[in-house]
């Protein structure tokens, strides 16, 4: 008995769930009315630790645990600021413009090309 189609059928069942999940997350986890803090095109690179994001210039290591998937097909990124309320006041004006990572939204397709080098 061939159980193929049924297993595809499944798997794109939870592929288009995860899908209509992907805006809800970005808007629960970044804010609702968060734009996308990538850069440009190459701004995230994949490397076979996990993700470097160029701009920022932070590497995001595979298991990190804000590393979202999703089935979108472009990264997805969203910051906060370095300086924390527990700063000195000094420390914290150095730091107020910098920013790190706070959740990359990483399209599945992506993820499984990196390379293995």
């Amino acid at each position: 008995m061939n159980h193929t189609k049924p297993i595809i059928a499944l798997a794109l069942l939870l592929v288009a769930q995860t899908a209509a999940k992907a805006d809800s997350r970005i808007a629960r986890f970044c804010g609702p009315d968060h734009a996308n803090e990538v850069a440009s095109g190459d701004d995230v690179r994949s490397n076979p630790d996990g993700f470097y994001v160029v701009s920022l210039r932070e590497q995001v290591s595979e298991g990190d645990p804000r590393i979202m998937l999703t089935t979108s097909d472009a990264f997805y990124l969203c910051t906060r600021s370095v300086a924390t309320p527990d700063m000195d006041a000094t420390k914290a004006l150095l730091l107020m413009n910098e920013r790190t990572v706070k959740y990359l939204f990483v399209p599945v397709m992506r993820r499984d090309t990196r390379s293995s080098s």
